[in-house]
């Protein structure tokens, strides 16, 4: 069957709403980038305490994305979304109404279950499945884009309750209404996947099994290289993104920066990179080969926080910022175009959400213990626990380029895209 080129409109407004499903979903764990010093004097938690929070909702991710991912292939993974959702929803308000260390460890294991279990394999799968694969890159650069969106007014309209309460009532208090502001997404997202998503069918190959992936090919799956090529780059550009959110409490702590001025920057540095998806998309859609532009974007990365570890202390914050900002610009796009490469990586439609589950297990594993060690080198070494970051990151984005490098040789030695035959004949 013929299809018309681009996105349609019915999809382009399920993939903006997917968007704000995603950032709404992930806003309220992953706070501490924008409220790293609020949510330490609210709660009393220390910077390892934290780190061990998020080590929690790491172990959680791993565990519910292998098991969810399977899950989702036997579900409606639309259904799967908005149940998500509500349960997220709970979450906030339990958290909004006791905010306490304590508590957050408990909530932040539940938010596991609720935004990795069926939730991100889910999430991820419908970019894909709602369109051709030739449109696979452009769809995720819509999705990422409604992200960004998403992400900035979430975290804004936050920063702006933060602000109007904070010298009026206590720091917990400020808190609990940040919270309440993120419960409040969440619960308008599933509003909107429940008129949005029935407008929209999935696409089927040509000759494409209809039936539900089976656990007998599981291991068909795991043993695709091309996965574990793509789960590699998705696991080292992802420890990027972790890494930027704490240019928050570096410039708050060496240069002393305002929390608020700190806070805005965080959101574009966690999330303005998306805003640049969609171009990033009709770039992977015209060249087809993602891993291509991820070598690219790996070597620039590496750049930016050279500069960073060498000329720090001999520039003016302005141009620190600036650098920060296209650290985390490029982190968080390049972490998402990623999900474009399973065309190259040779996933099968069917088993899409299989695949998401295991390339989000260990890909996003870096929660698991990346903030407890960021953490660990902040408490115990001070500012110079920041220098230690840089050079860890500085490893992992070698590894991923390389590893980028590898499947696009692969993927144009296999000619994934059928281009090769073409270029023949003409």
């Amino acid at each position: 069957m013929e299809q018309k080129k681009g996105l349609g409109g019915w999809v382009m407004a399920a993939l903006m709403i997917a968007g704000l499903c995603y950032a709404a979903s992930y806003s309220l764990p992953y706070i501490k980038g924008v409220f790293y010093g609020p949510m330490m004097e609210a709660t009393g938690a220390s910077n390892t305490q934290l780190g061990l929070i998020m080590s929690v909702y790491g172990f959680g991710n791993i565990v519910f994305n292998l098991i969810g991912g399977f899950v989702t292939d036997k579900l409606d993974y639309k259904k799967c979304i908005v149940v998500s959702l509500l349960g997220t929803t709970i979450l906030s308000v339990w958290l909004a109404l006791a905010p306490s260390v304590i508590n957050m460890y408990i909530i932040w294991g539940l938010f596991g279950l609720t935004t990795f279990f069926v939730f991100n394999p889910a999430i991820f799968k419908m970019p894909r499945m709602i369109v051709p694969d030739e449109l696979v890159g452009e769809s995720i650069g819509f999705f990422s884009f409604a992200q960004s969106i998403s992400y900035m007014i979430i975290n804004f309209a936050s920063l702006y309750v933060y602000n109007l309460s904070e010298n009026k009532v206590s720091q917990a208090t400020a808190f609990s209404r940040v919270v309440w502001t993120y419960a409040a997404f969440t619960l308008v997202a599933a509003l909107g996947c429940m008129l949005v998503f029935k407008k929209v069918k999935d696409v089927k190959k040509e000759g494409e099994e209809e039936d539900k992936f089976t656990f007998s090919q599981l291991l068909l799956v795991m043993k695709e290289p091309g996965l574990w090529m793509m789960i590699i780059c998705g696991f080292c550009l992802y420890s990027t993104t972790l890494t930027a959110s704490y240019f928050v409490p570096y410039f708050h702590d060496v240069f002393g920066v305002a929390i608020t001025f700190a806070g805005v920057l965080g959101v574009l540095n966690m999330y303005g990179g998306r805003l640049f998806s969609p171009i990033l998309g009709k770039i992977a859609t015209k060249t087809k080969y993602v891993s291509r532009m991820v070598v690219f974007g790996a070597v620039f990365l590496i750049t930016l926080f050279v500069l960073v570890l060498l000329f720090a202390a001999y520039v003016p914050v302005g141009v620190l910022v600036a650098v920060s900002l296209g650290t985390g610009v490029l982190s968080t796009l390049f972490t998402n175009i990623c999900l474009a490469m399973t065309p190259e990586a040779n996933v099968a439609r069917n088993a899409s959400g299989t695949a998401m589950g295991l390339y989000a297990a260990i890909a996003y594993a870096p929660d698991l213990f990346q903030h407890t060690l960021f953490g660990h080198w902040l408490d115990k070494y001070g500012n110079t626990g920041y220098v230690y970051m840089f050079i860890f990151t500085l490893v992992l984005l070698a590894a991923g380029g390389i590893s980028a490098f590898l499947l696009y040789k692969k993927s144009r030695r296999e000619n994934v895209f059928g281009d090769a035959p073409k270029k023949a004949e003409a």
